[in-house]
Formats: structure tokens, C-alpha cells, sequence
């Protein structure tokens, strides 16, 4: 795929083309609102693909499977040329072969990126024996410039004197893809395996340990969003994990991104991430996670980014078309065509051992599979409302518990560092213009208890001081106090709250059951304080 001529379809650098830059059509598919200069001066997003709508996890299931139906193509003819003895064995292995995925919040990702993703050679048996070769997982060389040179210093010809971009990297021909660039562009694998050794703990595991919560498909899909103007506000979670916002799988999958790119790589972005060939071990496991969750199907949305075939603030749902996969010469797949992964060619091992059982009992698994900490009893969350787009990203708000004077220097390996929120696809103005935010919540459990601080429900029988015959204060803690918001962009340094658009932190808790423990009761939801920016 990487050895194809760049203009061919089933080359690499058309189809990671897609997702993002270079913002050109791929198989001539171009639909009624075509992107072009007029859509660059809106703001309007440029690729194909889709981010912060109903239709995120969908739009990547076809893509995926174009990616993979290539790779197996490849496969297929290599077999062929193996001599007589092993033929046999590499044709049968390459119409069995699938894309792997990587499942980055399993407890061995604490350990880093797997090896493979990082070693420069590979020794693999060709047919015409073995041989060693250029990994083709660690990067990808791009064959012609991707993006537009920036600054003097700023483009990665200027090593080993390269000062790393906070924007969008420009890579010329014949560089590759990297992930945390030092300024001789080389990639720094152990501030990246640093970084997973935390945020696999307080950020991965969770947010899926939130997400297998929910039951509906809208909360489950994408980024929590509502009018922070003029709506009424919505309900303490008394009742439903939804009014909670519980993080969505697009609000982890945004994260890794944030995570495994680092300042100045292409997975930082979503206008280059799909070059990286990373990206595609993350986005099965994402399309993985899908199939395991999938309890109810695609929810009516606006498209308010747009994408190269969809204008701004489209209506979207089930039946839009899902450029720039074509089902057939004349038809492009939707988000229906899509839900049975089986008729679609492929499964997940999870999926096949729990066929025909209860889905509970899958959830049942999948929560003690990615319960974050050995902590039950209440479950804490800070709930943060955040104004989209009021900053361009991609930045992140950090969530520290007990340390007031916590900042952007304040390292995430403090036991004070309870967890993130990534605002990833922050590309355009809309949603600040029209008042819509994101709300998604940090589990902060495992950090108040490391530091001590009471969680537990208190009996008020035994509150009353001794001396005073007065109740003692029954505040858990006090949010003025003990919750403080960081926002920091990718290049480390710290902004403000209004800078970053944040407009709220709410408290709120759950409470394990009492016969099945790794699930939290939805009518035990409790509110305890807020704070305004």
C-alpha cells in the first residue's frame, strides 16, 4: 500500500487522505456540496470525516473496512508468490487475516506501545526469504508535501535545529510520521510510553468503564453538547448515567489521540492522524468497542463542523450517506447498511462468546474488564461544562483533587492528577458562535482515595460533636477547595479557564451494587456542589 503510486485509490496516501488533509476528493466521489475555498473561509472542516455528531463511530466502521479490505488484497497477491511448500499456508492465512486491533485501555498498555509500533526494522520472511525490512508500523513517509510549510524553524528541514509547531505539522515529501518530535524530528518514545503509563489509568480505563453505563446511543456515540444559553439546565443525576454525561467512546478516543501524538505529531490532529499507521490500530479497536457496546442504533444530529461532502449544520441520522465509501458503483454505505458486523465479513472474540447470551452478561464482563481501580462503595465524578470552540484546540482540561495551586507545570504523575477532558476536533467557531458546549465528566475516585479524603456516605447519627451537641459538617468536601480545573494546550503551557471556554464543575456520585459490584446503581446518583467560571 506505502510502495503504490500516491494517485491510486488503493494506495495509503489516498485512503489515510480521507479523514483529513489533503482535503481532496478520493474515487471521484464528491456529493452536492463539494468542499472548496468558500468552505475554508467558514471554517467549515475539510475531510471526510465525521467528529462530534451522531455518526462518528459509524463514518470510521466503512473506512476501516476499506482500509482493511486493501490490506487483504495485498495479502492475498504476496501469498501468491511463496514457493510451492509454503504457499498453501500464506494463501489460506491471507484470506483469514483482518486488521488487528490495540486495545489501549487493557491493563498491560500501562507498559507502554507495544513494540512493534516503535522498532525502526523487522525481520519478516519474504518470498524470497528473510529479510530485514523498514517497519511499516512505526511511520509512514509521505510521497509528496502534506499541508503548507509554516515558519522558518518550524518544518522539520530545520533540524536538528526544528522548534516543534503547536499547530497542524507540515510534513514535506519524503519525511515520515511521528509522534512527540524533538528538535532533531525523531520520535520520543519514552515521554510517549511515560504519558500511557499514566493516562491508561485515569483517563482510558475510566471512560470506558463510564461508557458501558449507558444505554443510549447519542450519550454513548459522541461528545455530550447543549445550548449553555438559553436552555434550562439539565436534572441532577438522580435517575439516568445520561444527564451524568458519562464520557462518551468519542471522548476517549479523542484522548488517545492527544496522548499518543504528543506536541507536534501527526495523531495529535485530526487533519493528519490518518497517516500515521497507528491510527487504524486504534480506530478498530474503537469500531471493537462499538460492536461490543451496541445496544441501540444511530440518533437524529446536527453535523455542525460539516465535512468535505456536508455542509455546515446538516441534518444527519442513519440514512445519510457515508462519503466517501461506496457500496457500489452507484450507492455509498449508511450508517443502516451497516450494523451487522457478521454480514459485514469480520467479528471481535468477544462478540463471539457472548452470541445468543444475555447482554448483561457482556456488560458484566467488559465492566470488570475495564473497572479503572480496586475501589467500590461511591464512585466520584467532576462534571465539567465546556464551551466548544471558544479556544481552536487541540488542548486539554485537567482535573486536580486537594491541590488548589495546582498548574500546566503540576505533573499528571501527582497523586493530586485525577483525569482529563480532550477537546480534540476543535477546528472551527461554530459552536462558540451558537453557545454549545461539552459536558463530559472525570472519574476522580482513585485520587481522593490515595489522598485520603472521605468518600464514604455520612451517618448522621453520628455527626453530632461532643462538645457542641451540634451535627459536624456533613460536606464531603469542599469544591472551592478541592477541585481545581487546568487547562493546558499541547505544547505544556497553561491558559486560562475563559481562554479554554470552561464554564462549570459539578460533584456528583454513583453507588456500587451491592450483589453486582462492578456496576453502579442509577437511581443512587447524588449532587453535591457546583462552581461557576
Amino acid at each position: 500500500m506505502y510502495d503504490r503510486p500516491y494517485k491510486d485509490v488503493r494506495s495509503f496516501y489516498q485512503v489515510a487522505g480521507i479523514h483529513g488533509l489533503p482535503y481532496e476528493p478520493y474515487d471521484r466521489v464528491i456529493g452536492v456540496h463539494e468542499y472548496n475555498s468558500s468552505g475554508w473561509v467558514k471554517d467549515r472542516w475539510g475531510g471526510y470525516c465525521h467528529h462530534g455528531d451522531s455518526i462518528f463511530i459509524t463514518w470510521h466502521r466503512p473506512f476501516m473496512l476499506l482500509f482493511e479490505s486493501i490490506l487483504v488484497n495485498e495479502a492475498k497477491k504476496i501469498a501468491l508468490q511463496y514457493n510451492v511448500d509454503e504457499k498453501e499456508k500464506y494463501v489460506e492465512a491471507a484470506k483469514q487475516l483482518r486488521h488487528p486491533y490495540w486495545d489501549w485501555a487493557d491493563e498491560k498498555a500501562i507498559e507502554g506501545v507495544p513494540e512493534i509500533f516503535l522498532i525502526p526494522e523487522i525481520e519478516i520472511n519474504t518470498p524470497n526469504g528473510r529479510k530485514k525490512v523498514k517497519n511499516p508500523l512505526k511511520s509512514y513517509t509521505l510521497p509528496v508535501d502534506l499541508s503548507h510549510p509554516l515558519e522558518k524553524g518550524h518544518n522539520p528541514w530545520d533540524k536538528p535545529h526544528f522548534i516543534v509547531p503547536t499547530s497542524v505539522p507540515f510534513t514535506p515529501a519524503g519525511y515520515p510520521t511521528i509522534r512527540y518530535p524533538n528538535d532533531k524530528y525523531e520520535d520520543q518514545n519514552d515521554i510517549l510510553n511515560a504519558s500511557l503509563s499514566v493516562y491508561v489509568s485515569t483517563v482510558f480505563r475510566p471512560g470506558l468503564y463510564q461508557m458501558f453505563h449507558l444505554s443510549e446511543y447519542l450519550p454513548f456515540s459522541t461528545i455530550g453538547t447543549e445550548q449553555s444559553e438559553g436552555t434550562s439546565v439539565p436534572p441532577p443525576p438522580s435517575v439516568f448515567f445520561e444527564s451524568a454525561h458519562f464520557a462518551s467512546i468519542e471522548t476517549t478516543h479523542d484522548a488517545f489521540h492527544l496522548v499518543s501524538g504528543g506536541l507536534g505529531g501527526h495523531l495529535s490532529h485530526a487533519t493528519t492522524a490518518a497517516f500515521d499507521p497507528l491510527f487504524f490500530f486504534h480506530h478498530v479497536n474503537v469500531d471493537r468497542l462499538f460492536a461490543l457496546w451496541q445496544e441501540v442504533w444511530v440518533s437524529q444530529n446536527i453535523d455542525a463542523l460539516g465535512t468535505y461532502t456536508e455542509e455546515m449544520n446538516a441534518t444527519i441520522d442513519e440514512n445519510t450517506d457515508l462519503t466517501p465509501f461506496r457500496k457500489t458503483k452507484t450507492e455509498i454505505w449508511k450508517s443502516s447498511d451497516i450494523r451487522d458486523i457478521e454480514k459485514l465479513g469480520y467479528t471481535y472474540p468477544q462478540v463471539t462468546m457472548f452470541k445468543g447470551q444475555d447482554p448483561k452478561n457482556l456488560q458484566a464482563y467488559l465492566l470488570k474488564l475495564y473497572k479503572p481501580d480496586p475501589y467500590y462503595g461511591l464512585r466520584f465524578f467532576a462534571k465539567l461544562t465546556i464551551k466548544e470552540s471558544k479556544l481552536v484546540g487541540p488542548y486539554s482540561v485537567r482535573v486536580f483533587v486537594n491541590l488548589k495551586n495546582a498548574t500546566a507545570q503540576t505533573p499528571i504523575t501527582s497523586p493530586h492528577f485525577a483525569g482529563l477532558v480532550a477537546m480534540w476536533h476543535n477546528i472551527n467557531h461554530f459552536h462558540a458562535i451558537n453557545n454549545i458546549c461539552v459536558m463530559e465528566t472525570v472519574d476522580i475516585t482513585a485520587a481522593m482515595k490515595q489522598l485520603g479524603i472521605r468518600i464514604e456516605i455520612h451517618n448522621y447519627t453520628q455527626e453530632v460533636n461532643n462538645v457542641t451537641d451540634l451535627l459536624n459538617s456533613t460536606t464531603i468536601f469542599d469544591i472551592e477547595n478541592n477541585i481545581t480545573i487546568v487547562p493546558v494546550l499541547l505544547n505544556g503551557k497553561g491558559i486560562s479557564l475563559n481562554e479554554a471556554g470552561v464554564n462549570k464543575v459539578e460533584v456528583i456520585s454513583f453507588e456500587h451494587d451491592k450483589v453486582n459490584p462492578n456496576f453502579l446503581e442509577e437511581n443512587t446518583g447524588q449532587y453535591y456542589d457546583a462552581k461557576n467560571f
